[in-house]
């Protein structure tokens, strides 16, 4: 938690702030039910069925505890001690230690690391190759180390003197790693778009091409809200802290969106990226009116299957000449 510079905006920044967290986590539970309750209907309970239960059972009580946390500590400061002596800024320096704040600060801690990890599985499931999270992951890496000590700095109740440089460096690293990602995905999904009206036909791939779904699938509102907090925190600004305040609820937000559509099997997928590399969709998992890319050359399985047409109607032709 920070407050700005200026005490009265400041307080009114952590406040709006609060009201946007409660928003976002309210947002949030409403997603975690829809997405517990495609699983619970779902029939095939593969890898990636799991993949989902562990993810959004890890993401969802963390963020839960954080909002708990943040919540207790805010009522403690601006209830019960509201009168204290130095005002909010000394009673968070000074009150840091609580077990509402570190219960809150270590969840929030821990809420950015998963929430970026669903972001570099689905850079290697989009681009198809493992080679593209190189420098994501570094990034990530570094991201990580740096939010060791700046969660010690915040659960301290002695000021840390170099609190604002772990804060600043940490939120760099983080909005480079969602920046890059959030390209990332955009470009191969912008490149994909005719392959995948080629596969699944105009309509199906209206599903997989529109703007809403490039804007999901990228994470592309959290990568927005972490640049202008960064910007607004760079500039000084007093409202920073409202985004701020609820800038774990939101990547929480963001994430559990994308787990939703792959819980409905609306995400762009592995399969989906090979057929539409190759041109044509799995006859197991496709409709059969999908058709090659390369008509010269047609697949293995559609050879298959015409031969087996062919076959069935020189059947059919005999039998109506016998009676």
């Amino acid at each position: 938690m920070d407050l700005s510079s200026e005490e009265p905006l400041g307080n009114k920044a952590n406040f709006d702030g609060l009201m946007l967290a409660s928003l976002s986590y309210g947002a949030l539970v409403m997603l975690y039910i829809q997405v517990s309750q495609v699983l619970v209907r779902r029939p095939q309970r593969g890898r990636v069925f799991w993949l989902i239960v562990f993810y959004a059972g890890a993401l969802f009580p963390l963020t839960t505890i954080a909002f708990i946390g943040k919540f207790i500590f805010i009522q403690q400061l601006y209830v019960h001690n509201m009168g204290v002596p130095g005002g909010a800024r000394h009673y968070i320096t000074t009150h840091s230690g609580e077990w509402a704040n570190v219960m809150s600060q270590i969840s929030t801690t821990l809420v950015p690391w998963i929430g970026d990890l669903l972001i570099l599985y689905r850079l290697t499931v989009i681009w198809n190759q493992r080679r593209i999270v190189v420098i994501p992951g570094i990034i990530y890496l570094g991201r990580v180390a740096m939010s060791v000590p700046l969660l010690i700095s915040q659960i301290r109740n002695v000021p840390e003197p170099h609190a604002l440089t772990y804060g600043l460096v940490f939120y760099i690293l983080c909005v480079c790693l969602n920046v890059l990602a959030t390209s990332l995905i955009c470009i191969r999904l912008f490149m994909m778009r005719h392959k995948a009206v080629r596969v699944l036909g105009k309509l199906q791939a209206s599903l997989y091409n529109s703007a809403i779904t490039m804007f999901v699938e990228s994470g592309a509102f959290f990568t927005i809200w972490g640049a202008t907090y960064l910007i607004l925190r760079a500039t000084n600004s007093w409202a920073q802290d409202i985004f701020l305040q609820s800038y774990p609820y939101v990547i929480s937000l963001t994430r559990m969106l994308i787990v939703l559509r792959m819980a409905q099997d609306r995400a762009w997928s592995k399969d989906l990226i090979d057929a539409a590399d190759v041109g044509v969709l799995d006859w197991e998992v496709s409709s059969v009116n999908s058709v090659p890319l390369d008509m010269q050359k047609p697949s293995e399985g559609g050879q298959i299957l015409s031969d087996k047409f062919m076959s069935e109607s020189m059947s059919s032709g005999s039998l109506s000449s016998a009676h």
